[in-house]
């Protein structure tokens, strides 16, 4: 067994978790607004690197009170490079993930200034249980449906000022 994590733009790992990160099941009481932020962008930097970190199961997930984001492997498993469509399937299950144990609201809006309407747009189509992890999916509460409605509108919203864009994309008229 393995731990992995993204430090200073590598891929670090190590048969112990990195010091003072815990089980994210044993610290949800750490999943407050301003954690949020720090937490999404620890995860974006997977993709940035072109890595998955695998399934996105609260088992899997260890973080610390600076924001730092480790993953847990079993055996010789190994952070696998993204497919062809990013970071998208992670992202999905990330939010899903993150809902378990924060405000619906807090989740998608940190989550709209580190990711772009692209990207988040993306992570939209995969938040079905078709997609998710069946091990997330049955980590109560069921809150898969929410957490794709609350995204569904705030993509609909189109981006933040100040927040990550894509220059090909731009707002309908309303």
């Amino acid at each position: 067994m393995s731990y992995f994590w993204i430090q200073d733009q590598n891929l670090c790992n190590s048969p112990q978790p990195p010091a003072g990160v815990e089980p994210l099941v044993q610290r949800t009481d750490w999943l407050l607004p301003p954690l949020i932020t720090t937490l999404h962008q620890h995860f974006q930097a997977w993709g940035q690197l072109g890595f998955s970190p695998g399934p996105v199961t609260p088992a899997r997930v260890w973080l610390g009170m600076d924001g730092r984001l480790a993953f847990f492997f079993a055996r010789n498993a190994t952070p696998k490079p993204l497919m062809q469509i990013g970071l998208a399937p992670d992202l999905a299950a990330w939010l899903v993930l993150l809902d378990k144990w924060m405000e619906t609201f807090v989740v998608v809006a940190r989550a709209r200034a580190v990711w772009n309407i692209q990207e988040l747009g993306g992570a939209l189509t995969f938040i079905t249980p078709a997609f998710l992890p069946p091990a997330l999916i049955a980590q109560p509460p069921s809150n898969w449906a929410r957490v794709a409605q609350a995204l569904s509108i705030a993509i609909a919203d189109g981006p933040l000022a100040g927040a990550p864009t894509d220059r090909h994309w731009q707002p309908a008229n309303r």
